[in-house]
């Protein structure tokens, strides 16, 4: 009996430790493109990743514009964050939420139905977001009033 409740908790803690997610109110210090910023939480400096989404590179057409649309959202502001895991160059991956007259808006989402954003690529399966950039293909709204948008993740693998 003891030995079946001790392998209970062991697989109930390994379960549970699997699962990390972190929810933050920040500052926004800075955005850096249309698909990374910079927040304060705490006093504490933090490199943030929008989650689900890839914006053009600054180099790229409608890159700025990105960049630009993203600032205008949420530069300056106070936004709530839920971050997952951090990315390869240590990030915060994060869906980042702005409340403004109780109004919330999932800026993640709002970036991919501006036309500001493609779907990242390892995301393609998530129906939601994929609605969202049809209906942007669909109105032709930002990177989509080009007749072939470069996917960033293809530019930047042309630029090794």
């Amino acid at each position: 009996m003891r030995k079946s409740f001790i392998a209970i908790i062991i697989l109930l803690s390994i379960s549970f430790t699997d699962v990390f997610s972190a929810e933050y109110n920040i500052y926004v210090s800075k955005v850096t493109d249309g698909d990374s910023i910079h927040g304060i939480y705490n006093g504490k400096k933090l490199k943030i990743r929008l989650l689900y989404i890839d914006a053009p590179e600054l180099k790229q057409p409608h890159g700025i514009k990105a960049k630009q649309f993203l600032e205008n959202m949420i530069l300056d502001k106070d936004v709530t964050i839920v971050c997952q895991e951090k990315d390869f160059y240590g990030r915060e991956l994060c869906e980042v939420f702005h409340y403004e007259l109780n109004t919330p808006t999932y800026v993640n989402a709002k970036m991919i139905k501006s036309g500001n954003a493609w779907v990242y690529k390892s995301n393609r399966n998530n129906n939601y977001l994929i609605n969202l950039e049809n209906d942007a293909i669909s109105n032709q709204r930002g990177l989509w009033s080009d007749k072939n948008p470069l996917e960033p993740w293809v530019y930047r693998r042309s630029q090794k």
